[in-house]
């Protein structure tokens, strides 16, 4: 007797990518480094706004309130980063349960998000501790 070809039961469904983890790949790639640029052009703009040419602006904020908002401003950009890095390595992890023809190409993207956003993260993290590192007031101040 003949067995028929395999049944329904014993040919593995296709497992696609679903919609969460394409979101997360392109957040990998493309939403990390706009946070990373974003705080940077924040950041810079309002220590630049707060002393220009190295000296105080009379109209502009004072430091404990600059300094304040450079710390939030960080802490949420570093947040954002943060999760699209852990959601990239997520994804990528979960790539390997994918079962479409496109299966290398999206544990690539995969694979390239996570490279990207851990990058960008790690950048994020050097911006901010030079930021805090200098001492934006005393320069500004010392030049009154």
């Amino acid at each position: 007797m003949m067995q028929s070809a395999a049944s329904p039961a014993s040919v593995p469904a296709r497992i696609r990518p679903t919609l969460r983890q394409h979101i997360a790949v392109w957040y990998g790639i493309f939403g990390v480094p706009a946070i990373w640029a974003v705080h940077v052009l924040v950041c810079q703009t309002l220590a630049a706004t707060a002393c220009v040419g190295g000296v105080p602006q009379r109209n502009g904020e004072p430091w404990e309130v600059v300094h304040w908002t450079l710390a939030l401003v960080s802490a949420a950009a570093f947040a954002l980063a943060l999760t699209g890095a852990l959601l990239a390595r997520r994804t990528w992890r979960e790539s390997a349960a994918v079962d479409t023809p496109q299966r290398d190409t999206f544990r690539f993207l995969a694979w390239s998000s996570m490279a990207v956003a851990v990058a960008f993260t790690i950048a994020l993290v050097f911006t901010i501790s030079v930021l805090f590192a200098l001492p934006l007031e005393r320069l500004c101040g010392a030049l009154r």
